[in-house]
């Protein structure tokens, strides 16, 4: 009798084996066709998605180091507020960091979804990753950045603060 539970137990393991295995080698690997129509779906329903690719694509492009700390987009109603964080590596001044954010802000202030912007900049004082820019843009502001110059940034910011070591 004990031979037998055993025949059996082997042949169910043998199955479970063969259907697992064919499973395994069966089994199609999405196309590019459908992984496109996946990408789209999840861009379609997630919330802030479309935008966050755009600024990191925005700022991958205006930056010449990979510079993103974080992208938060925070949906509010139909409008969004954007917080975009980035390190900068090197010592730079107010006034060079107020050039590269008002690069970005020309290509940034075309996303008519953004409600209000906040840029912040990171810089490694003393060994610790300290923010020593922030500059804060409604939608009135973002829609200012074409008709200022880089210097008129900190009069048409909502929220404007600076680090003592740009000072």
């Amino acid at each position: 009798m004990f031979r037998k539970f055993t025949k059996l137990y082997m042949v169910l393991l043998f199955f479970l084996i063969i259907v697992g295995g064919i499973n395994i080698f069966m089994v199609d690997e999405p196309s590019d066709q459908q992984q496109n129509q996946l990408e789209n779906k999840v861009t379609q329903t997630t919330p802030g998605y479309s935008t966050m690719t755009t600024i990191a694509q925005i700022s991958t492009t205006h930056l010449l180091e990979n510079a993103i700390l974080d992208i938060q987009v925070t949906p509010k109603d139909d409008k969004e507020d954007v917080l975009l964080q980035l390190q900068t590596s090197e010592f730079l001044t107010e006034d060079m960091l107020l050039k590269n954010t008002y690069n970005m802000l020309q290509d940034i202030q075309k996303i008519e979804t953004i409600n209000t912007f906040t840029l912040a900049w990171y810089m490694l004082i003393k060994s610790e990753n300290t923010e020593v820019l922030v500059l804060t843009l409604d939608r009135e502001g973002l829609n200012e950045v074409v008709a200022t110059s880089y210097q008129e940034l900190p009069t048409i910011a909502t929220d404007y603060k600076k680090h003592e070591v740009l000072q």
